[in-house]
């Protein structure tokens, strides 16, 4: 009898476990479906990732959108932009309109620049600014690297190939000068001595008022379509 008791008692304890498992687990199953649903939720790991997103943006780029804070008031760089074009806009619209235009004249010239020369020339300023700092930190100085720098020289010699027809002086024009300063500025010098300088002075000066008249008539036959700033 003892022993049909017992039976009948555990039996009742293991009803009353199972039933208590059946009644826990339709609440507990629920809770964890939702949170792994939630993880894997479209919307919420699109969300995650565009805050990730926004967060790593601010981290990288955000001193280029933002390059100053004054007392937790940001200056923005588009502030900065408008000062400047308000300030020089007009200037560096013109200048870079003008390098195209240089640029496309010389394309269509068909004058190629030997690198060789460019680079000679580019050591030549090397040493004249050695006890000056040094040609990096006058480059520096004027916002300009060594690419601004070999590309000007190679325009300048690109432009002095299109214009050396009008630009190398004669023999008369080399004496005229050399008399005009006999007795200022080659006293005591003689012709040969100071020709080769003489020379390359007149054939600056030359340069300048060659190209200003040249680059006039090209200005004038060049497409331009201007929308201002």
């Amino acid at each position: 009898m003892a022993t049909k008791a017992t039976k009948k008692v555990s039996s009742k304890k293991v009803v009353k476990a199972s039933e208590a498992i059946e009644q826990v687990a339709p609440i507990a199953e629920p809770v964890a479906v939702t949170r792994a649903k939630a993880k894997l939720s479209p919307k919420v790991l699109s969300m995650a990732l565009f805050v990730v997103g926004i967060a790593l943006l601010t981290y990288k780029v955000g001193p280029y959108f933002v390059p100053a804070i004054v007392d937790n008031m940001p200056i923005s760089r588009f502030a900065v932009w408008h000062r400047l074009e308000q300030s020089y806009g007009e200037q560096v619209y013109d200048d870079l309109v003008n390098e195209k235009v240089l640029d496309q004249a010389i394309k269509q010239s068909g004058i190629k620049v030997e690198m060789a020369k460019v680079e000679e020339q580019m050591k030549t300023l090397e040493e004249q600014f050695k006890d000056l700092g040094g040609l990096e930190e006058a480059l520096k100085q004027r916002g300009l690297s060594r690419k601004d720098l070999e590309k000007q020289i190679k325009t300048q010699l690109a432009v002095e190939e299109v214009l050396k027809d009008k630009i190398t002086p004669s023999e008369d024009e080399l004496k005229t000068q050399f008399d005009s300063g006999a007795k200022t500025v080659y006293k005591d010098k003689k012709f040969e001595e100071v020709k080769d300088a003489i020379t390359e002075e007149l054939k600056q000066s030359k340069l300048r008022d060659s190209f200003l008249a040249w680059f006039e008539e090209v200005k004038k036959n060049s497409k331009i379509k201007r929308f201002g700033l």
